[in-house]
């Protein structure tokens, strides 16, 4: 936790583009992309690499909201997103002004009024040429003039306002209220038309006014005016504190139901992280050992169901088992490997491959192996099945596994490659797409000799535009999705990674054997620092989908704002 100040200040701002007001920290905030400020509630992690370094480019929730209508939580669990600068569509000030285009300051409230949901949609679909930011020339005389009302808009006088004080008018003024002046207008009469401010940042509060308005009767302190004002600013902060609050509610991790079920088969709660430990085995290295479709959900169906005790030459487990070792043997030199299922000799195998290996298991003694087939029978399908697994791990030694490995490896790269020309592609589409709408609109204002487009000319010209460029923006989510499933390192090509884990011993898993929905389970280890932790595991049902992933959503939230709090202590 980082450790914050005495004289550290958090301010609450105004939203720019509308909604509830936002807290600001300059001491632990990082820095938006988009508003510039200092924030504590950036989201976004861009898969996007450069010269080998990771695009650090963060939003906001609010920018993330008004200015490209994305969702923060959903940034937030999306793995592989994309930022709006890597994508070409950045539209703060930096990034408008180095493509040669203005900026457009604040610009939400006109998108939303026109019927859509983001600057970047009303950009988009209207061009930045538009909409642009003008900065105001202060007029000479320091003098400007008030806007007209609706209803003053044929007025032929318009009220000024000076927009500056001269240090004398105010010094004027204090004096005045520190010596109880005696005539009320006199202060009025010295002062512009504004009305008096006591403080720059706070107006008066009604204590205040009611002491200005006494005159003669009490004389007010300098003491006085700073405390009221004091007062009025704790009033407006309070609620901003207590809605920070509610918004760090804990998030709760819904019930889940022991009971599992995989292509049909009922899953003991001890049995079930073997069970699966096996099934992504064989889906990663099915097509290495020539598996059949089916085939691993037929062993565990035999081996949970009780029918392993069946004659071993019609058991599918004791298939299973023999194709294992034939692969470790090979490996190990031996030419002519013959095991038949009808004797002990892939029993008494196991035993040897037992002994040799690093691995040892207290539930299955050297002697064991050497009574016969019918020390195999007397084992419970726990056993079995950690036997079986043993197996499984022997194997990913064996060079016939490490091959396998390196061409799915070699694939995935590839096919990352091309993920990215394609996106590279769909962004040039869209950069000629939004050129051929400009063109487009031009040339039919052209053929009208100037004559502005009516708005169902206008709606046919832009709804043709929007349909390729629905076409390209779902050739471009496609190649991120190819990009997001092998984006990880080497040997991730045939890697289960958990969704996500937190620092009480859950982990979410998303595996290919399991496609019940939601397809997210969890695995409770109980403590980090069990040396054997009793490990449990739980399936939800597809109402419970989204509080999981709100449940998801908090853990990343909460370590990212740790990374930031780390990251400022170190800075």
């Amino acid at each position: 936790m980082a450790v914050v100040s005495k004289n550290q200040t958090q301010q609450q701002t105004p939203n720019p583009g509308g909604g509830e007001s936002r807290i600001e920290d300059s001491t632990i905030g990082k820095t938006c992309h988009q508003c510039r400020q200092k924030r504590t509630d950036l989201v976004g992690s861009c898969v996007t690499k450069k010269k080998d370094k990771t695009c650090p480019i963060k939003l906001c929730t609010k920018c993330i909201l008004n200015r490209y209508g994305e969702n923060a939580e959903e940034v937030a669990l999306k793995k592989d997103w994309i930022c709006p600068k890597c994508r070409g569509n950045c539209n703060c000030s930096y990034c408008m002004k180095k493509r040669g285009q203005k900026p457009t300051g604040i610009l939400v409230h006109t998108a939303k009024k026109t019927g859509f949901s983001s600057v970047s949609e009303l950009l988009k679909t209207s061009g930045s040429d538009k909409y642009f930011y003008t900065k105001k020339v202060k007029p000479e005389g320091g003098v400007v003039a008030l806007p007209l009302k609706l209803d003053q808009e044929n007025s032929i006088e318009q009220k000024h306002v000076s927009i500056k004080k001269s240090r004398k008018t105010k010094r004027e003024e204090l004096k005045d209220l520190n010596n109880g002046c005696s005539d009320e207008n006199a202060v009025v009469k010295k002062s512009s038309p504004k009305k008096i401010k006591i403080s720059d940042s706070v107006h008066p509060t009604e204590v205040t006014k009611k002491v200005l308005a006494e005159g003669k009767k009490k004389k007010t302190t300098t003491k006085d005016i700073k405390e009221n004002n004091v007062a009025d600013k704790i009033k407006r902060i309070k609620p901003a504190l207590k809605k920070k609050e509610e918004d760090q509610v804990e998030v709760k991790l819904p019930q889940g139901n022991s009971s599992i079920t995989v292509s049909g088969i009922d899953l003991a709660p001890e049995d079930a992280g073997n069970v699966f430990q096996f099934l992504e085995f064989c889906s990663a290295f099915g097509k290495a050992l020539d598996l059949r479709k089916g085939q691993a959900e037929c062993v565990i169906r035999e081996m949970l169901s009780g029918r392993s005790k069946r004659r071993q030459q019609y058991s599918t487990l004791t298939q299973m088992i023999i194709q294992l070792l034939t692969v470790i043997l090979e490996d190990k030199g031996e030419t002519s490997v013959c095991l038949s299922a009808t004797d002990a000799s892939w029993f008494t195998t196991i035993g040897e491959c037992l002994s040799e290996s690093e691995v040892k298991l207290d539930d299955f003694p050297p002697e064991m192996f050497e009574k016969g087939i019918s020390q195999y029978e007397k084992l419970n399908s726990s056993k079995k099945l950690k036997l079986l697994n043993f197996l499984c791990d022997e194997t990913l030694g064996t060079s016939v596994m490490r091959n396998c490995i390196d061409s799915q490896n070699i694939e995935s790269v590839e096919r990352k490659k091309e993920a990215k020309e394609k996106i590279n592609a769909a962004k040039d589409k869209e950069k000629q797409l939004k050129q051929k709408l400009q063109d487009e609109l031009a040339q039919a204002v052209k053929e009208k000799n100037g004559i502005p487009l009516l708005i169902t000319e206008r709606d046919a010209i832009v709804s043709r535009i929007n349909a390729e460029t629905k076409e390209v923006y779902s050739e471009m989510q496609n190649a991120i999705d190819m990009l997001s499933k092998k984006s990880q390192g080497s040997d991730d090509a045939v890697r289960t990674n958990p969704v996500e884990l937190d620092d009480n011993g859950l982990i979410f898993w998303r595996l290919k054997s399991y496609n019940d929905e939601p397809n997210i389970l969890l695995q409770d280890l109980g403590i980090w620092n069990e040396v054997c932790p009793h490990e449990k595991w739980y399936s939800f049902s597809s109402e419970q989908k989204p509080e999981i992933e709100k449940y998801i959503s908090s853990i990343r939230m909460k370590r990212l704002g740790a990374q930031n709090n780390a990251n400022t202590l170190i800075a």
